[in-house]
């Protein structure tokens, strides 16, 4: 059971990480402290030439998520897309198939917090076939309060079951 528990955290350390070459594009899976200031970062940097912002909420505006904004050249903000349709892990990663389809990608960033990024990366891979490739950028989580050690092993249990339904469900389809 606690192997069970510790693999897909393990695994996750063995997951692709973006090198020097630029990649089509930065998917930030909304919802976590960081994500998205770290995909805005990654598009900063060159990691990718465009950012989508999934799972934002249907009314967000660029300017609600991204302070400074209006701020932004408009050649950049135009590289800057925002969904809202999508709820959960899985709803992001058919998002994210459906634009990786629209616009032809070869090769994106996925930006969500490192507790999250095992069931994250197998839902993407599952619903993103190869040749496409996907490289992780994992947000450090900052636990902080008296209990953070104890909402933290909880969170990455409860995350480890969520991964391996993924696992299992996602062998179905």
């Amino acid at each position: 059971m606690a192997f069970g528990a510790i693999y897909p955290h393990f695994s996750a350390t063995r997951f692709p990480v973006p090198g020097s070459a630029k990649l089509d594009a930065v998917f930030v899976l909304a919802g976590g402290e960081n994500r998205i200031g770290t995909g805005l970062n990654a598009l900063r940097e060159g990691k990718g030439d465009q950012l989508f912002i999934l799972g934002t909420g249907h009314s967000v505006v660029p300017e609600s998520i991204l302070p400074g904004y209006d701020d932004f050249p408009a050649e950049f903000r135009r590289r800057i897309h925002i969904e809202g349709w999508s709820e959960t892990t899985l709803e992001n990663a058919s998002s994210a198939k459906e634009i990786v389809g629209d616009r032809k990608l070869r090769s994106i960033v996925l930006v969500t917090s490192d507790y999250h990024m095992p069931r994250a990366y197998v839902a993407l891979r599952n619903t993103i076939p190869e040749p496409v490739r996907i490289v992780v950028l994992p947000v450090r989580s900052e636990w902080k309060g008296g209990d953070a050690h104890w909402r933290k092993i909880r969170l990455f249990l409860v995350e480890s079951w969520k991964y391996w339904g993924y696992r299992i469900l996602l062998q179905w389809e």
